[in-house]
């Protein structure tokens, strides 16, 4: 058999800093072999730093030399596979690896038996290369999926973009809500989102918000439009279940545009929460909360 693809291998939930470096590793190997790239990623169930749509942009933008993504879904069936049996049938059958890259920490096979040295001592056998790369680190501490979810729980949006190398962001459509932002002077845009999003910590983000498809997701200078029609500006996003109105227990994402008074109703948008301004709280009246809003808008404007 000819091996013609240059692989790496994990979970890949959100595609940090650490997860990068794998995938140059596979680019720049599939250039220089002249070989396919493939980044093999296991799915588990629940939410996602990224969904299946941004993986693919992401990827497709920031490493074109890698052909695609192969799912694999973390299924009863695949979790019973001997570490052989998951090389022989996805490693060599299905993706003709020649070469494979992965982290220290790999583990993979039933019950996690295999590791990197089992990954070595079986590329030998069916003839692959086998690459182990050191985590990389930030602050001091390791880069990981896990660090990524629990920072985004506190809410602190600057380190988050540190870790992901990008800015964490909500993609959706606008879609209906109460128009209570509108009785209260605060006209707001109600983000129909992935469910399977993981979302930052409840509360208000200082944001910035593009209106219309991005087609390269670069972060472009906010005050008018971009070439591929995308507009960009600054606004104010309240990220939970907003108590104050008896919202229920669905979270919502809903933008304040600064300056903005346009029916965006069906269109596509994108909020990048850059700083978390303060916590969800109740407040006793409207009056209280509009007095909030304003004070929240003044302290949110540093930081767009």
């Amino acid at each position: 058999m000819s091996y013609n693809s240059a692989i790496t291998i994990g979970k890949f939930d959100g595609f940090h800093l650490g997860h990068q470096v794998l995938l140059q590793d596979i680019s720049a190997r599939a250039e220089s072999d002249g070989i396919k790239a493939v980044c093999c990623k296991l799915r588990f169930p629940g939410s996602n730093i990224m969904s299946t749509e941004e993986e693919v942009l992401f990827l497709k933008h920031n490493f074109p030399n890698i052909d695609r993504i192969e799912y694999i879904d973390f299924t009863p069936e695949f979790a019973a596979m001997s570490p052989e049996e998951f090389v022989k049938e996805y490693l060599i059958k299905k993706l003709s690896a020649t070469y494979v890259v992965v982290g220290t920490d790999f583990r993979f096979g039933k019950n996690r038996s295999g590791d990197t040295e089992t990954l070595k001592n079986l590329g030998e056998k069916y003839g692959f290369k086998v690459r182990v790369c050191d985590k990389l680190q930030v602050d001091g501490s390791v880069v990981s999926s896990s660090r990524v979810r629990e920072t985004l729980e506190t809410g602190n949006m600057e380190m988050v973009q540190k870790l992901l190398g990008y800015s964490y962001k909500l993609e959706g459509k606008v879609g209906s809500g109460k128009k209570l932002g509108r009785t209260l002077g605060f006209p707001t845009i109600n983000l129909a989102y992935e469910q399977d999003k993981l979302l930052p910590a409840f509360g208000v983000y200082a944001s910035i918000v593009k209106i219309g498809q991005n087609s390269d997701g670069s972060e472009e200078a906010l005050g008018r439009s971009q070439n591929d029609g995308t507009r960009v500006y600054k606004g104010i996003t309240n990220i939970g279940i907003r108590p104050s109105i008896d919202d229920g227990d669905k979270p919502t994402v809903e933008t304040f545009i600064y300056d903005f008074n346009e029916d965006i109703y069906g269109e596509n948008v994108t909020i990048i929460p850059v700083h978390y301004i303060r916590q969800e709280q109740a407040f006793g009246s409207l009056d209280e909360l509009i007095k909030q809003i304003n004070k929240d808008i003044e302290a949110a404007r540093e930081f767009t």
